[in-house]
């Protein structure tokens, strides 16, 4: 894995470990990133302001990589962990 690709992968398990849903959505802001989609982020309100700002900026400056971490789906930890979100 390259260093782009680790960081983006320890962004979305941090991600995952706050009040957030994460998920991958066709990039209505005409960015053309990875394949024109983009990450999109719900459930913010339970973070402070600094939080959401310091977020979002990591999740724009990683986007990218952040996509096509998830669309691939070959990180079977990445799998095990969606698969087991959603048991609840």
């Amino acid at each position: 894995m390259n260093r782009e690709a680790d960081v983006a992968r320890s962004l979305y398990l941090e991600l995952r470990t706050l009040p957030l849903e994460v998920r991958v959505e066709v990039d209505t802001r005409g960015a053309s990133g990875v394949l024109d989609y983009g990450i999109a982020v719900d459930d913010s309100y339970s973070l402070s302001v600094g939080e959401v700002d310091s977020v979002t900026r990591r999740i724009l400056d990683n986007e990218n990589d952040i996509v096509r971490l998830l669309v691939t789906e070959r990180d079977l930890d990445l799998r095990a962990i969606r698969k087991e979100s959603m048991r609840w």
